[in-house]
């Protein structure tokens, strides 16, 4: 009976690894969804997203404009998008990549200034949009994925 048990612990670790070897972070983001904002307050909230990538250069944070047909802007952190913000009358998206805070934990309080003015919808209504959250799975690979490599990560100082 112990041996059987030994050998599930084995297997189950075994499982573990493997997943943390053969899965990258899942990719689907995060999704807050709020009422759409005039033209003011978006290019306010690109401005502050703008300044905050600016500062923090160095620490491997860009900023990275949409197409010209869409209102949208991203951060990336060394090349990664950690928080794209996109207007779709007559909604305002806000996508935080999920594992966010290993990869560039500063941009919650970024996230934080960009959503105070901001009014967002009730679980029913971002249903009813069709604003997908990410599923239980991807929640569970990420966590079974690990820490992301320091090298790859914004706003570690060395």
């Amino acid at each position: 009976m112990k041996v059987r048990h030994g050998v599930m612990w084995v297997l189950f670790l075994a499982l573990v690894v493997a997943v943390q070897i053969h899965f990258p972070e899942p990719v689907e983001p995060e999704v807050l969804a709020y009422r759409d904002v005039p033209d003011e307050t978006f290019w306010t909230l690109r401005r502050h997203a703008y300044r905050f990538a600016e500062a923090r250069a160095r620490e491997g944070f860009a900023f990275l404009e949409g197409t010209p047909a869409s209102a949208s802007f991203q951060i990336l952190c060394k090349g990664v998008p950690v928080l794209h913000v996109e207007r779709q009358p007559p909604l305002l998206l806000i996508r935080v990549a999920l594992g966010a805070e290993r990869r560039a934990p500063a941009i919650y309080p970024l996230q934080a200034t960009l959503q105070w003015s901001l009014v967002p919808l009730s679980y029913l209504e971002q249903v009813l949009s069709d604003v997908q959250e990410p599923t239980l799975q991807d929640r569970l690979v990420l966590t079974l994925a690990g820490d992301v490599p320091e090298d790859e990560r914004c706003g570690v100082r060395k």
